[in-house]
């Protein structure tokens, strides 16, 4: 079965952070690495980061959240790792559903 896009650009992307934990990319330069367009590319930033897998900064660059906070995170039962699972397209929009491991 082929991947949809959406978990395409989620595994990619995510590969890419975890493979340089330190590296910091602003939206643009995801795009230009992974080859993923723009909207799929904000949706899977915004997911990573409502995870706790990516952070934010305030100049609008992404990175993995340090190792040090991965703790605080497990210490707390925060999730940190997801798993998507696509389940097709509900009146034209591709539903979603994130599951913590």
């Amino acid at each position: 079965m082929t991947k949809l896009p959406y978990q395409q650009a989620f595994d990619r992307i995510r590969a890419e952070f975890f493979e340089m934990p330190g590296m910091r990319l602003t939206p643009a330069q995801v795009e230009r690495l992974t080859g993923v367009d723009r909207a799929i590319c904000q949706a899977v930033l915004g997911d990573l980061t409502r995870t706790r897998f990516l952070q934010a900064a305030p100049d609008g660059s992404y990175g993995r959240v340090s190792e040090g906070s991965h703790e605080r995170l497990s210490a707390i039962g925060a999730p940190h790792v997801p798993r998507v699972h696509v389940s097709g397209q509900a009146g034209g929009w591709m539903t979603t559903r994130l599951d913590f491991i």
